[in-house]
């Protein structure tokens, strides 16, 4: 009984919590414009292991889902302490001295060196941004294809500059990781936003230079170019921890993976740095989440792809606009949650009319109908299951599991770790026993709100009890096979309620703390093996 009230306890002020969250009204915006982003990273090549670290940030892949404002070096040398409190201050000054929102403007404007400009990169972003819906409408106008082009000018005021600041990088060594190999580190993000505002977009186009100009006007228009001051606002700052590892290959984990060298796994930290930070950061800004429409339904699909950074298993949540009449408004209500499926097109192109369509999985919700609205909920792939197991093997079980979707391209495939204490009485004596262990699962899902979850492991269970003391053994310990299924019922899109069955045998004899053999495990303890039930909560994030 105690058990259940632990769960109970633990349920209800979560609940408490999600009614209060959906007692807000919630501003959906229904469009999406295409941002531009200009990435630094920190020279702190003084630093340990930092003159490895930026000798690879040359290599670092660029985003699909953002308009490239990358200048031709990406390294940013601070000239300031970066532990003080006022760093996001001193980030955004180094970045206005060094005229970071004015050359971005000259990147978008194609600026020559003899100070002439162009629409030409403006015109091309708006055609290359603009969806079939956009196309479709422009075809209908007396511009046709111009109206695209000028698309593009409302782009330039969603010009972000991300500056990154990669420190306390360590090898896995130093942090007293054995048997692996790999490099961990620190990383803060600063992401700031162009303020293009009306005046500074007039003093800006002042300095226009245009062909019937005389050469004295073209050289006053060139100096008041360089004496532009283009600010920058702070949207936010995001610290993460990002690791590059792997098993060694001498271990029996590192024989199922790609063996790769400490260069390699550097090269993969510098990427993940951008990377992860950047998915964090989608979390926290609007424009930065997609917004799109469901285009189809069984299966559903929609008109988004790789050109809006889609990765099998991000989530969106959708929307219905129903008119509310005390409010005299619209007002979004959330129908249900969706996931990508590995089926992503590849729609880095003009729009023509005709863009293909990538397919999505319900995860929550009711049915769902095409133009209902998809919002970008990026989440952390993360799930929490406190529970209670009895069967063969029993006592408080708890479990995390991580979402592997848009590392390996496979939808629903997650790696888990879980743990449990119990206790029993064996030569009539108590023994207290403590298991953990972890594996791969896979969902399926049978219903828009359920879903079938097999998974198969491995783990170590533990007892100690004075029966060993009096052995003088301090534990046994066995390595064990588990292998089952949970079946999860949706309550929240983000909270489950969960049950299962899971099989425990034992695959190794019972050692002691100094790996010496004894009998079999059910040897001395002769139930704990078989089937064992699950009940418990899930927890999302």
């Amino acid at each position: 009984m105690k058990k259940y009230i632990f769960l109970v306890l633990l349920v209800v002020p979560y609940l408490q919590a999600l009614s209060q969250d959906e007692a807000k009204i919630k501003k959906v915006p229904t469009t999406y414009d295409r941002s531009s982003l200009g990435v630094f990273f920190f020279n702190n090549g003084n630093e340990n292991h930092s003159a490895k670290f930026i000798q690879k940030v040359g290599g670092v892949t660029f985003p699909d889902k953002y308009n490239n404002n990358n200048f031709p070096s990406v390294l940013l040398k601070p000239n300031f302490n970066r532990a003080e409190a006022t760093a996001a201050y001193d980030v955004k000054k180094l970045l206005e001295d060094q005229k970071v929102g004015l050359l971005t403007l000259a990147l978008w404007y194609n600026r020559q060196p003899d100070g002439t400009m162009s629409m030409d990169v403006i015109h091309q972003r708006g055609r290359f941004s603009a969806t079939d819906e956009d196309f479709l409408r422009a075809q209908t106008s007396k511009r046709g294809n111009a109206a695209l082009e000028d698309y593009g000018n409302r782009l330039v005021n969603l010009s972000y500059i991300l500056t990154i600041d990669v420190k306390d990088i360590k090898n896995v060594k130093e942090l007293g990781m054995n048997n692996m190999k790999g490099w961990q580190a620190n990383v803060t993000g600063y992401l700031y936003r162009i303020n293009f505002s009306e005046d500074t977009q007039n003093a800006f186009y002042d300095s226009w230079i245009y062909s019937d100009d005389s050469p004295k006007v073209k050289e006053e228009k060139r100096k008041l170019f360089e004496k532009l001051n283009i600010p920058l606002e702070l949207v936010t700052q995001q610290s993460i921890k990002v690791t590059a590892s792997q098993p060694e290959s001498t271990t029996g984990l590192g024989l199922l993976v790609k063996p790769k060298s400490e260069d390699e796994l550097m090269q993969e930290l510098a990427q993940k740095s951008l990377d992860e930070l950047i998915y964090q950061i989608e979390m926290k800004v609007e424009e930065f989440k997609v917004k799109t429409a469901i285009h189809q339904v069984k299966p559903i699909r929609s008109k988004i792809g790789l050109k809006e950074g889609l990765k099998t298993d991000s989530r969106f949540f959708v929307y219905e606009f129903v008119w509310d009449e005390k409010l005299n408004q619209a007002i979004p209500k959330r129908r249900g949650v969706i996931r990508a499926t590995s089926k992503i097109v590849d729609n880095r192109k003009e729009a023509t009319g005709d863009m293909e369509v990538s397919t999505f999985y319900q995860v929550a919700g009711r049915k769902l109908e095409p133009g209902y609205t998809l919002q970008q909920q990026n989440d952390f792939g993360i799930e929490i299951t406190p529970g209670v197991e009895v069967g063969g093997i029993g006592g408080l079980y708890a479990r995390a599991d991580l979402r592997l979707g848009r590392y390996l391209g496979m939808k629903a495939t997650f790696v888990y770790v879980e743990g449990g204490i119990d206790a029993g009485e064996y030569f009539n004596e108590k023994f207290a026993f403590l298991r953990y262990g972890g594996g791969l699962a896979k969902g399926f899902q049978m219903s828009r709100n359920v879903e079938l979850r097999p998974y198969a492991g491995v783990g170590i269970e533990r007892a100690n009890g004075e029966w060993l003391t009096n052995q003088s053994v301090d534990y046994f310990e066995v390595l064990y096979f588990k292998g089952g299924a949970n079946l999860a019922l949706n309550l929240k899109h983000n909270f489950q309620l969960v049950g299962g069955v899971g099989f425990y045998a034992p695959i190794s004899k019972a050692t002691d703390e100094d790996n010496n053999e004894y009998n079999d495990w059910t040897y001395y303890f002769e139930d704990r093996i078989g089937a064992s039930t699950l009940l418990g909560i899930k927890i999302m994030f």
